[in-house]
């Protein structure tokens, strides 16, 4: 390490019902890196610093023990040296400016006992990089019998999950289609209606989603190092 460090994770949770989206939230944290204690003479890690691209936030939290605001979007970092990343802000979007970064559709169709599920999935256009190496789960209502999928996915009985693997969503075309379809056994009483059947992803990408960046207070001086941003999906389901 040159310096002090400073990077960004951030988690958004979405849930869809069917092809709407019903809720979404972000949730971020900027994390301090110090010199090493021993490298760094147990002197105090000192300076200001400003965080850009903050239209869609609806609060910051600020660990008080270590940072304070200068307001206008300054901060000053004031803290002994730590082996480990230090939380030093905590912040969430407001929902209706939350980026998605995907967005997916379950589609269920019940024929006699015939189940058949289609996860449909989207990539959000404007995002910078594609996405990669995305994992798209569907929890099923029964171990399933005489199962058939496309494309090839793994199946987990004891979870009574589904799972595909997918290298790469491109940012343009045609909407991806994950099938399934096996049968069950249906009450006539309630009509298949209590079938327990959702789907969610997981997925990561190294940058920040909401935009934020972490800048000098000054320009050209370098106090720190802004490194490694990442983003990461937290509860995103499709029902």
């Amino acid at each position: 390490m040159n310096g002090p460090e400073m990077f960004i994770t951030e988690e958004i949770s979405a849930e869809f019902r069917e092809s709407l989206l019903a809720r979404v939230g972000l949730m971020g944290v900027v994390f301090l890196r110090t010199l090493p204690p021993k490298s760094s003479d147990d002197k105090e890690t000192e300076f200001s610093f400003k965080v850009e691209g903050t239209a869609g936030v609806k609060r910051f939290v600020m660990q008080n023990s270590h940072v304070s605001s200068l307001g206008n979007g300054l901060f000053h970092v004031k803290t002994a040296p730590s082996n480990e990343p230090i939380p030093i802000i905590k912040y969430s979007l407001l929902p209706r400016l939350t980026p998605l970064p995907l967005r997916i559709r379950l589609v269920k169709r019940l024929s006699g006992t015939l189940l058949s599920v289609m996860l449909q999935y989207v990539a959000n256009p404007d995002l910078p990089v594609p996405l990669t190496n995305i994992t798209f789960v569907l929890k099923l209502p029964v171990d399933p019998t005489l199962l058939k999928v496309t494309p090839k996915a793994v199946l987990n009985r004891s979870e009574r999950e589904l799972k595909w693997h997918v290298d790469e969503i491109p940012l343009k075309g045609h909407p991806g289609k994950l099938r399934a379809r096996f049968p069950v056994d249906i009450n006539d009483d309630d009509g298949g209606e209590e079938l327990v059947l959702f789907g969610y992803v997981k997925f990561s990408s190294p940058r920040s989603l909401s935009g934020i960046s972490l800048q000098p207070a000054i320009e050209g001086k370098t106090d720190f190092y802004e490194v490694d941003h990442r983003y990461s999906s937290g509860v995103y389901t499709c029902y």
